[in-house]
């Protein structure tokens, strides 16, 4: 398992747990007659949700694209969205339909409520694309023009059903409210307060009004301020208005307008689905059924059927993001039914916890690759090759070594030129997996240092030429890197490793290395660097081991230059018994210079520089 895997494992647990013990314990407390403090809580009905964060997210990763990466980061980042929302809230919302006659018979109807609000948990996940599933990703393949069309096709319908949704609302809000008057009558101002004071809210800024243009009580708008609970130009007893009141209330304190703003975004999302459509307008009857369940809660026969009474009596126009008591023709029978004979059922904590941590591991399990263009246009924007020159190869899980050079720099160019790489919503990481081999190729061009890490199928470019040009980005290879190929470019760096009296190692790096082929052609693969030191502060060793990687070709010399003064010394090969060099003096420099045996008989010509520093005293 990867560490990515392993962390999304611990957080849909924790999620999922803290989840399942918030329905639990809102439950027991909705359950149990506890004595009021002082303190006046906030009422606990559920269902909850912020119903904000997933589309904040989708709005901000766009533009946080835009911003660092231009149009073509923001059009990743975007389709990488959509394609999660589309899978994981299109199956997921499809499947609750066909579940929830089932679920209602057994689980609460609020925990039912409730499960459509789940998928706004799913910004924890989608938030973070660097948390992949193990194994191999689906990878879906698209033409770039059909893609960016389709793009377009679904922004225009997106917002075209918000921006329906929305003014249908603000239309709605605005008839009501036109001729709504504040109610004045004191016998209903007081069994609002009463009912206020039942949900343990003390400062309340909603406004009770009301209004000839409803027939049944409803209460409308996204912000306290705003809210307002109006009632139709209609006598009700005390008694009713108690129960219509407290409806209301329970409504808005649980935020289900707010509930129902998040649906109509998943509905927008997904607009094209009809069954997305369908899904959300069943949705409505669930949170209808939860808000008569909490109005109801330990509440005795007669109670119950008054309050079916008033909804036989009630008929209602919901529109937008309203909640109102009356009951769409299709949910009445079965809302009358669950008021009149409810039945015990089950809590369904275990059940919100699993659904969430279901859909925590089934995130981000597909990908969009699309647009592929040659390697010349999508690695080196199009600059000439020969004004690139290869500046290092930094091979990873590569089973020949751990560092290599380049035997073939016009080869490996090409080779990188003939890729064709396509746009790819996900980041490298998410493909990626720590046991796959790597190859990092440093490039210098006329505009600056081009980063290439390649992996098994995907490709990621860093273009580090400082400024605004500065950019990342990752491909997908349909077709699998050549490592056969590359394996004949590039050829692994001898090693030297010092062995410690007790078998730790330590790897030097080459600071010069030169390359004599069979035929007699001498390259220099590496010039001279002083810099590359190595610093071991191993107090009371005495002695290492020189471990080399390849076969020597001949005896090899190590140079002592004591860093406080003295004399300089050349030991061969002969006054190393076993290999082991001693370490004379506290502190010193030593160069070892070896020609190690490669493959097809070529000779590296290899040197290594490290200090040796006992005294834990500074060079």
């Amino acid at each position: 398992m990867s560490m990515a895997m392993a962390v999304r494992l611990v957080l849909g647990l924790i999620c999922g747990l803290a989840l399942s013990w918030l329905v639990w314990d809102r439950s027991e407390r909705e359950l149990t007659d506890q004595t009021r403090g002082e303190t006046h809580e906030r009422p606990r009905f559920l269902p909850a949700s912020g119903s904000y964060y997933l589309p904040l997210l989708m709005l901000i990763y766009p533009i946080l694209g835009a911003v660092v990466g231009g149009a073509q980061m923001a059009a990743q980042l975007t389709l990488g969205l959509l394609l999660r929302v589309f899978l994981e809230m299109g199956v997921y919302y499809v499947l609750l339909m066909a579940v929830m006659p089932w679920l209602r018979r057994w689980v609460s109807a609020r925990v039912c409520a409730m499960l459509w609000l789940l998928p706004d948990w799913l910004y924890v996940f989608v938030s973070r694309p660097s948390w992949p599933a193990d194994g191999k990703m689906l990878v879906l393949h698209a033409p770039g023009g059909l893609v960016y069309v389709l793009l377009a096709v679904w922004a225009v319908g997106a917002v075209g059903v918000m921006v329906w949704k929305i003014g249908s609302h603000l239309a709605f809000r605005r008839r009501i409210l036109k001729n709504a008057v504040p109610v004045t009558d004191r016998q209903t101002l007081h069994v609002w307060e009463a009912e206020l004071e039942r949900a343990w809210i003390q400062k309340c800024k909603w406004k009770l009004v009301q209004s000839s243009a409803v027939t049944t009580p409803l209460s409308i708008g996204l912000s306290n301020r705003a809210t307002r609970v109006v009632l139709p130009m209609r006598a009700y007893t005390q008694e009713e208005l108690s129960l219509i009141l407290r409806h209301e209330i329970i409504h808005i304190s649980r935020g289900d307008p707010e509930a129902k703003l998040f649906l109509t975004f998943c509905t927008a999302m997904c607009w094209f689905n009809p069954l997305m459509w369908a899904a959300m307008r069943k949705s409505a009857d669930d949170f209808e059924l939860s808000c008569d369940e909490s109005v109801l809660l330990d509440e005795p026969q007669p109670v119950r059927r008054q309050y079916a009474e008033l909804l036989l009596q009630t008929a209602g126009d919901e529109r937008g993001f309203t909640t109102c008591l009356s009951a769409t023709a299709g949910a009445l029978r079965y809302r009358l039914k669950n008021i009149m004979t409810p039945g015990k059922k089950r809590t369904g904590a275990i059940l919100v916890g699993l659904t969430l941590f279901v859909l925590a591991m089934c995130s981000g399990y597909v990908a969009l690759a699309y647009d592929a263009q040659p390697g010349t246009q999508r690695l080196f924007d199009g600059q000439d090759l020969n004004a690139v020159t290869v500046a290092s190869v930094d091979p990873w899980n590569d089973p020949r070594g751990k560092d290599g050079t380049c035997m073939d720099e016009d080869a490996l160019k090409d080779y990188l030129a003939s890729l064709e790489p396509e746009l790819y919503t996900e980041k490298l990481d998410e493909y990626a997996s720590g046991e796959q081999r790597e190859l990092t190729v440093m490039l210098e061009t006329p505009q600056g240092r081009l980063s290439v890490r390649l992996l098994d199928q995907a490709v990621h470019v860093a273009r580090l030429w400082g400024g605004p040009d500065f950019r990342t980005d990752s491909y997908y290879l349909r077709t699998p890197t050549d490592w056969a190929y590359l394996d004949t470019l590039i050829a692994p760096l001898p090693e030297l490793c010092l062995v410690f009296p007790d078998g730790e190692m330590d790897r030097v790096l080459c600071n010069s290395l030169t390359l004599t082929a069979a035929d007699g052609t001498v390259r220099v693969l590496q010039e001279p660097e002083d810099w590359r030191y190595n610093d071991y502060g191993k107090s009371g060793v005495q002695e290492v081991q020189l471990l080399f990687s390849l076969p020597l070709a001949g005896p090899y010399t190590v140079t002592v230059e004591p860093l406080r003064g003295g004399a300089r010394q050349t030991l061969t090969q002969d006054d190393l018994p076993g290999d082991c060099l001693p370490l004379t003096g506290p502190n010193a420099k030593y160069t070892v210079a070896a020609d190690l045996q490669g493959e097809d008989g070529a000779v590296y010509h290899a040197q290594y520089i490290f200090i040796f520093r006992t005294d834990d005293s500074e060079t």
